[in-house]
């Protein structure tokens, strides 16, 4: 990993030659798993149907409809199903076949996708909305017994979708919206088997990706309880592995005000990647490889100490802040991460719902503050490839989170920085080897101002051969540092980074020194990062104390930022160490310590990225 640091800033004037923190950026094309372009299909997509008067609206921020949702419950489609006479249980075959009932039901889908964007529609249900002559006993009246009758609805329904679109189905299908969080009605076990059902039916007759169980923001807590909530997730993936197309959940971050103070908490960035990896480790212990995944819902989540519906400058912010920042984690995950959509909507108002703070725009068509999310993004097309940077291994958690940019044809390097620090920072940006020497560039910054409403500013000078290459990164602040870079100037080689997983995870502290292996491929290795990601309960007195890769302690390394530090019942925290090259062998022991192995907790995964070097021009 060769650990280091760089700094950036809008305002750009440095009164001494010191840094809060490194970035280093290198001459390298960076590919995840393959990944090595910005494709904006996977990252800029928002929740809900667009109406029709804002599809154009949403076009010109570059920003596509990512999410149909509840069309079960809506117009009480299932509700309203009528049973089929010659079946009784199940709904009668014959109800969307119906041409009026058809353009009644998915027109506005129709007219959303062909609005000139590419289709990656995710197409989810509610769930929990049957009609009353379903047996739903078990279920306290709200889920039916018959657990293959309820998944008929779907196939009967997606075959409307196909008949009338002529074969434009939602590429993805989220068979229940959130159904932990409906947890008296539903067990994972009947979750488990309903997912099952479905996708052996769309399987069978669609092309279609059937994603779940699309868990609701309590992810963040997977480790509370001794991992009882996770050993839930665990249990639904050993039904359905085999059988779902991707793993799908959401993210959220909740906005705690307290008189004229603000903080945030919950899943990003510690957790949430603490998280994915629990996901990923399982899957390759069960099947061998990786689980694409979905975030279909992330951002701005709940809001504490004001009226989150009421319009608000630090609500608007925080919604623009917490979209940026889990956008930011996405990209890193993009090896595994497939899709992301934010939980935003073109218009979320209704006669009995006036807020606009999930909006992008009035129902005038007029744009609101929340239309920086998709601003800060419009540039970055296809055209723009990942280059690998390093953040500053100095045993701390880190506050910013490095991203790297460059489009050869349009001869310029775009170095992103997100900051989770309430504070100014300076940041050192090291091009290692000076493999370019950029002075003069442009910023564009969206962070917060004493009101304590969002400001955005495009395209601001600066000039960082007057600073010795730092920058000032303001308080919260997501920003865009952009260099005209000649196309011979740009990297020539691409690092491939691949992730391999720990035989053992969830493992105990107590009385043990957690102890794991890491089984590598023969070849040649160009670098190596370690993610350890431990849980200890916040009510004992324990530290992580050293990490050793075969036997070598490793000793340059830093935190991922905690934002739910504060409000829970657990430290999950996630550390990344450079390993050298020298001690990667094709059977590694990595043994994590603690302060005191007589207190509880756990080592919930053991994580290493490796990368080799490939020509640029080899495609991945």
């Amino acid at each position: 990993m060769i650990c280091t640091l760089a700094i950036f800033l809008l305002a750009l004037s440095i009164d001494e030659a010191s840094s809060n923190t490194t970035v280093t950026i290198y001459p390298q094309w960076l590919a995840k798993g393959g990944h090595i372009h910005y494709d904006r299909d996977r990252w800029s997509k928002h929740n809900g149907l667009e109406q029709d008067f804002l599809i154009q609206s949403c076009r010109s921020i570059r920003t596509d409809s990512g999410r149909w949702m509840n069309r079960d419950l809506n117009d009480r489609l299932f509700q309203d199903w009528p049973e089929d006479p010659n079946r009784g249980g199940y709904p009668d075959p014959n109800y969307l076949k119906n041409v009026t009932k058809q353009q009644e039901l998915f027109s506005n889908y129709l007219a959303n996708i062909n609005s000139g964007y590419k289709n990656e529609m995710i197409m989810v249900m509610k769930g929990i909305f049957w009609p009353t002559w379903m047996d739903q006993s078990q279920h306290h009246g709200q889920f039916p017994n018959n657990i293959d009758a309820a998944s008929e609805f779907i196939l009967l329904m997606m075959e409307g979708v196909y008949d009338y679109t002529r074969g434009q189905i939602p590429p993805y299908f989220e068979v229940i919206n959130e159904p932990d969080s409906q947890w008296q009605i539903l067990n994972f076990t009947t979750v488990s088997l309903f997912h099952k059902s479905v996708a052996e039916k769309l399987h069978a007759k669609f092309n279609i990706k059937v994603s779940g169980p699309t868990l609701d923001g309590y992810t963040q807590k997977s480790d509370v309880h001794h991992f009882s909530y996770w050993n839930q997730v665990a249990s639904f993936m050993d039904v359905t592995l085999a059988y779902l197309d991707t793993f799908s959940f959401h993210s959220y971050n909740t906005l705690v005000v307290s008189g004229k103070s603000h903080r945030f908490s919950g899943m990003n960035e510690a957790r949430l990647v603490a998280f994915v990896d629990l996901v990923e480790n399982y899957a390759c212990q069960k099947q061998g490889k990786i689980v694409p995944l979905v975030i279909s819902e992330y951002g701005r989540g709940p809001v504490e100490g004001i009226d989150k519906y009421a319009p608000s400058g630090i609500v608007d912010f925080s919604t623009i802040y917490q979209a940026n920042a889990h956008r930011f984690t996405q990209l890193s995950l993009r090896e595994y991460v497939d899709r992301g959509v934010v939980f935003l909507l073109s218009n979320e108002q209704s006669p009995e719902h006036d807020s606009l703070n999930w909006s992008l725009f009035n129902r005038q068509g007029k744009p609101t503050r929340i239309v920086d999310v998709f601003e800060f993004w419009y540039n970055f097309t296809a055209e723009y490839s990942f280059i690998r940077t390093v953040s500053q291994c100095d045993g701390q958690e880190r506050t910013v989170s490095p991203l790297a940019m460059s489009s050869p044809s349009n001869n310029e390097t775009v170095i992103l920085l997100h900051s989770y620090s309430q504070m100014s920072q300076t940041i050192k940006l090291h091009f290692q080897d000076d493999w370019i020497k950029p002075t003069t560039g442009e910023a564009t910054c969206i962070t917060i101002k004493d009101n304590w409403n969002p400001v955005m500013t495009f395209n601001e000078p600066f000039d960082i051969g007057k600073t010795q290459g730092m920058v000032e990164l303001p308080p919260e602040a997501t920003c865009r540092f952009t260099f005209k870079t000649p196309s011979d100037q740009q990297p020539k080689v691409t690092v491939n980074e691949t992730t391999y997983y720990g035989a053992d995870m969830v493992i105990p502290i107590q009385n043990s020194v957690p102890t794991t292996t890491i089984s590598l491929p023969k070849g040649v290795f160009y670098s190596a990062k370690l993610r350890v990601s431990t849980s200890l309960p916040v009510n004992e007195t324990n530290n992580l104390a050293a990490v050793t890769f075969n036997g070598h302690s490793l000793g340059s390394f830093y935190k991922l930022y905690d934002s739910d530090k504060f409000d829970n019942d657990t430290w999950w925290e996630v550390w990344e160490f450079d390993v050298p090259n020298s001690l990667l062998t094709t059977a590694n022991i990595i043994r994590v310590f603690f302060s005191n192995h007589e207190l509880p907790g756990y080592v919930s995964s053991v994580v290493l990225v490796t990368a080799k070097l490939v020509p640029s021009n080899v495609k991945l």
